[in-house]
């Protein structure tokens, strides 16, 4: 084999190498990121929310995380619905429960900024409900 094509195939391995790592949410997972929202909309440690089963949903394939946790002081237990629509989290309550994502609905969106996510939350009226951030370590670390 002669340098040209040594060099050749070298490239094309740390092309398709840097391919492979790149994610459109940078290091984030879906998973991670439906699972941050729902804690920032919902006040609570995005440690506590657990992934009880993930699908496709036919219409838009796109993941569904069901996703629920344990309210510490009571031991009630809420179940939710989540997917990443581009630069949203869209959720629903439980198995059941309407999207929020119609008009009347606050917005929740995502901005990933190297380890770090930040959930921003707004109302109809544009005014803002909430911005809060997490590292992708109280995520569970890096995809």
């Amino acid at each position: 084999m002669n340098v040209v094509s040594l060099m050749k195939l070298s490239v094309a391995s740390l092309t398709i190498t840097l391919v492979a790592g790149c994610s459109e949410y940078g290091d984030f997972t879906q998973e991670q990121i439906c699972r941050a929202s729902l804690a920032a909309i919902k006040g609570k440690s995005p440690s506590i929310m657990m992934v009880d089963k993930k699908e496709i949903e036919p219409e838009t394939e796109l993941e569904v995380f069901h996703i629920s946790y344990k309210r510490p002081d009571d031991g009630k237990r809420w179940h939710y619905r989540c997917k990443v629509d581009k630069t949203r989290a869209v959720w629903a309550q439980g198995k059941d429960g309407r999207w929020r994502d119609q008009a009347q609905d606050p917005t929740v969106r995502f901005k990933i900024e190297g380890e770090d996510i930040l959930i921003h939350e707004t109302f109809p009226d544009g005014s803002t409900a909430l911005d809060i951030s997490f590292s992708i370590y109280m995520l569970g670390g890096k995809s």
